[in-house]
């Protein structure tokens, strides 16, 4: 399902690597928040690996971000660096932001803060 949803997302941005870019930082956006909700440790055992591994491992491309990488550092350094800073730099400051928000949904807990800052962080 995550993969046809990236299949969908180049398809609309015309294979360009904005698309790439989108779907990789939503990814991080959407992993930050259901880290948030699994450390909760409400949800099925098999809620993990389908979400995580299955469902955002097909919608998220590291392979993609690698031949964009390397397509745009055949036009030149500044394109390449500057899609290498703005795809990690929005990657982890989506991440950090889904949790944020992940918290703030489903509130505060102690065990839960202390299961993402030692397990996923």
């Amino acid at each position: 399902m995550g993969s046809l949803g990236r299949w969908g997302v180049g398809l609309a941005a015309g294979g360009s690597h904005w698309a790439t870019l989108l779907v990789n930082v939503t990814g991080a956006f959407a992993m930050g928040v259901l880290v948030a909700w699994l450390a909760r440790g409400t949800a099925h055992p098999l809620a993990r690996p389908f979400l995580t591994v299955g469902l955002l491992g097909g919608w998220t491309t590291y392979s993609s971000f690698a031949l964009d990488a390397h397509a745009l550092g055949g036009d030149g350094l500044g394109g390449l660096l500057g899609y290498l800073v703005l795809t990690l730099g929005l990657g982890v400051a989506a991440a950090v932001a889904g949790l944020l928000v992940g918290d703030r949904v489903w509130g505060s807990d102690a065990l839960a803060d202390e299961a993402v800052a030692e397990e996923e962080l």
